[in-house]
């Protein structure tokens, strides 16, 4: 069990770093070209470069892009706003919902994805309390 929450935190780590680097590649982007850095562009510079789920990272890039949008739309409206430019030590990890599996007796496993062609194997989580319903994403904090 301790083994399992020390990966978790080394998850938020790598998470962090996967932030860094949509930082830094939306710099030279923008240094490079004079403009904002794709979605897709992004995503595919970021893909297999971390120990996550594949959907873990993408979701640290819809994060990113997100801010960046809504700073964006914030200065359009005149407030005072700064587009994301802080790096971070920890930051959530998110799993969508091909990257966990959630049983009746609150199991969950959290999918580390394949790394180096071997599937690592999943993080064990117990929850106490489970929404009703379809469990469409899960994120550690």
């Amino acid at each position: 069990m301790r083994a399992d929450l020390d990966r978790l935190y080394a998850c938020n780590r790598e998470s962090a770093r996967v932030w860094n680097e949509c930082l830094h590649l939306a710099k030279e982007h923008f240094l490079q070209h004079g403009g904002w850095i794709t979605k897709s562009k992004l995503q595919k510079q970021t893909k297999r470069k971390f120990r996550l789920h594949s959907q873990s990272i993408q979701a640290v890039c819809h994060q990113y892009l997100f801010a960046r949008q809504a700073a964006h739309h914030a200065i359009q409206q005149g407030h005072a706003a700064r587009y994301p430019y802080k790096k971070k030590k920890y930051f959530p990890t998110k799993w969508a919902k091909d990257g966990f599996k959630v049983y009746e007796n609150g199991k969950m496993e959290l999918s580390m994805g394949i790394h180096h062609g071997k599937r690592e194997k999943p993080i064990i989580v117990y929850a106490s309390h489970l929404p009703k319903g379809t469990i469409k994403e899960i994120e550690c904090c």
